[in-house]
């Protein structure tokens, strides 16, 4: 098993934007997002996993104030597909999401698992 920690995700809101004539694009902090991730993985030097995945994923919110975990699923999984850290989010077979406490800024702490091939 993996485990390494993130920065705070973007909510789906702060990811996707909407263009006026139709169809989606990553706004800024989604783009920014990704690229810190893409970052972080290449310094771990973590291998593409190829088979499937169980995937943990403990966030530690900046506040006390409400906030849907859930909303932040996507933009991560995005950018850890994005860096690399597996060739297509389908991949993952297991699934947890779990809240910490909470941490100035806010941190994401990633536990990634290769289950093989099935």
């Amino acid at each position: 098993m993996i485990s390494f920690n993130l920065p705070m995700a973007p909510t789906i809101n702060h990811y996707y934007g909407n263009r006026p004539h139709g169809g989606k694009f990553i706004k800024p902090a989604g783009v920014a997002f990704r690229k810190e991730v893409a970052v972080i993985v290449k310094a771990l030097g973590l291998p593409t996993l190829t088979g499937r995945v169980r995937l943990g994923v403990k966030i530690s919110p900046a506040t006390r104030a409400r906030q849907d975990l859930d909303n932040r699923l996507k933009s991560l999984l995005d950018a850890l597909t994005h860096a690399g850290a597996w060739i297509d989010d389908s991949q993952i077979d297991y699934l947890t999401i779990e809240r910490a406490a909470v941490i100035k800024g806010g941190s994401i702490c990633i536990f990634i698992a290769d289950l093989g091939e099935k």
